[in-house]
């Protein structure tokens, strides 16, 4: 895995396969880039793509980031030294740092994919956002780190029709998000620049000029802040609705003009229930991502 060199720390990065558009994958939070490694190598067969372990996560060794601002700073720097703009995934708090990419540098985004990010989750923050993080922070205080890590992953991987990924994964796949948690626990504390992005406003999302898809998984423990329509100024564009991996649901008729559209991937539901749609094969690296609710953090 090659460095970048960027502000304060070096970035390790995977370049796979080759083509002229890259497709550049942003992990969320308690994961690193092996999160994609249930998918990367058929993906890689399709192009170009490039993964990197975000600054403090895996192999990018620096102190917890509370200022998000720096992470939306070290992914420039990773779109820069790719060279050329890049179909840009952001999972989860992933999701919420490329989002701001996306609206300040837009030449940079060729196309902008957005999984279950907790963007201005602060705001809606219902009840269950707000007892996790009193109980996470309890235990963070009584030093105990782990039991307060396993708080945010079982909250932040909950499924609809009840229990929680983290639970269900195999130990190898805890332990890697435990040994990734050390971050968790600081983007919890208050901050003005913090994970939740409330520092970036709604306008601002209307200089993104990449066409936008959201998705949401079906099994998606739904709350106000997942079932709120996420509305962005009508200069984003959006693609078809289209959800996945949960009940049926009635046809829709067509939102106006302004609202970015939600969508479910049937490969991102699968996950959920530990396989990849129509491989029959357990997920591995995938699972850690525990797309639940968004990672809520």
């Amino acid at each position: 895995m090659p460095d970048l060199d960027v502000a304060g720390t070096r970035l390790h990065y995977l370049d796979e396969g080759s083509g002229e558009s890259p497709l550049l994958l942003v992990h969320g939070s308690s994961t690193d880039a092996t999160t994609w490694d249930g998918v990367a190598p058929a993906l890689a067969e399709l192009g170009r793509v490039v993964r990197y372990d975000r600054r403090g996560y895996g192999r990018s060794q620096h102190p917890p980031v509370r200022d998000h601002r720096v992470h939306a700073r070290d992914l420039v720097a990773v779109l820069e030294h790719i060279g050329v703009p890049a179909t840009v995934v952001g999972w989860s708090s992933g999701g919420n740092v490329a989002l701001a990419v996306a609206a300040r540098r837009p030449e940079l985004v060729a196309r902008l994919v957005v999984v279950e990010a907790p963007f201005h989750g602060l705001r809606h923050a219902d009840s269950a956002v707000l007892a996790t993080a009193l109980r996470l922070k309890i235990r963070q205080l009584r030093g105990q780190r782990e039991r307060a890590a396993e708080e945010f992953l079982r909250f932040g991987s909950a499924f609809r029709s009840g229990g929680n990924g983290y639970d269900q994964a195999p130990e190898p796949i805890r332990a890697g998000l435990l040994a990734n948690s050390g971050p968790v626990l600081a983007e919890w504390d208050p901050h003005p620049f913090g994970v939740m992005h409330e520092h970036l406003p709604t306008r601002a999302l209307g200089r993104i000029t990449a066409p936008v898809t959201w998705v949401l998984g079906g099994e998606t423990a739904v709350d106000a802040q997942a079932a709120r329509p996420v509305r962005v100024p009508a200069q984003v564009r959006g693609d078809r609705h289209d959800q996945r991996g949960g009940p049926p649901r009635p046809p829709r008729p067509p939102r106006p003009a302004g609202r970015l559209r939600r969508h479910g991937h049937p490969r991102v539901a699968a996950a959920r229930r530990g396989r990849v749609a129509g491989s029959g094969r357990s997920v591995d690296g995938a699972a850690r991502c525990l797309p639940g609710r968004g990672d809520r953090i």
